[in-house]
């Protein structure tokens, strides 16, 4: 099992914060959003992560190294992050996947018990989500049961869409080695071919269910703590949340779970 961290974005929504630093180095009761991370992934036994950085990428460079405990690091570049959107930051990490891939989006700050419970899932492709709430935005999934049925995009959303039985997604996936090489890929690959680089992968997620070329699990959070920070007032509110002391309490050099 490997990760993808996506942390190439130029975190406009927290400016003045991200004007001379990264999105995922903002700091959350000071430590940096992507060390949370990190430290999860160690905790759940994941021993090779794929950072996609942009936005001032030589801090995130100089700041985590080549290693962090004993997780490799390696890091791929979105040159053009000014203009493109996470479905070009993905398929540019193409050519490093080489397992099972757990991908995280770099402004999420979480329980690690979340990362454990979705590799524990008895299914090859996974989503983390959340019961939709009024406050939440963004792409959401339609399940029957604990698998999903679809998922649906913000735009796609329109006037009056039933929320009721809506989950919010984490932005926390679980791939096999065949449907992300095999199916989401190349249907990435095919979407920047029509110029659609300002996007989201979703999209490709979306075809997938749609069409059932991918079979999605959903795991829900439950009790697990999570929050991503977008905004002054996101980070404002997280900071204030007292559970992001975890790494206080956990061996990060004994892993709770074993890599798949």
């Amino acid at each position: 099992m490997q990760a993808i961290i996506l942390a190439a974005g130029q975190g406009s929504r927290l400016r003045p914060l991200t004007d001379h630093r990264p999105k995922c180095l903002v700091k959350v009761q000071g430590k940096p959003i992507l060390e949370y991370q990190l430290e999860a992934l160690c905790a759940a036994g994941v021993r090779e992560c794929v950072i996609v950085v942009g936005h001032l990428a030589a801090q995130v460079r100089n700041t985590i190294g080549s290693r962090y405990r004993n997780l490799s690091i390696t890091y791929v570049e979105n040159e053009i992050y000014d203009r493109t959107n996470n479905i070009y930051s993905l398929w540019l990490a193409r050519t490093k996947i080489t397992d099972d891939v757990l991908l995280l989006e770099g402004d999420l700050i979480f329980e690690p018990e979340l990362l454990m419970d979705v590799l524990d899932a008895p299914y090859e492709n996974a989503a983390v989500v959340d019961r939709f709430q009024s406050f939440m935005n963004g792409t959401v999934i339609l399940a029957r049961g604990h698998v999903a049925e679809a998922m649906v995009l913000k735009r796609e959303q329109s006037l009056g869409f039933d929320y009721r039985t809506a989950l919010k997604t984490v932005n926390i996936y679980k791939f096999s080695y065949e449907a992300i090489s095999d199916d989401l890929m190349p249907a990435l690959g095919a979407y920047i071919a029509q110029r659609a680089t300002d996007d989201y992968y979703e999209m490709a997620i979306a075809d997938a269910i749609a069409d059932q070329t991918m079979r999605m699990g959903v795991v829900h959070t439950g009790l697990r703590a999570w929050a991503e920070i977008d905004t002054v007032e996101d980070l404002a509110d997280t900071e204030r949340m007292r559970r992001w002391q975890w790494s206080r309490n956990v061996d990060l050099d004994t892993p709770t779970a074993l890599a798949r």
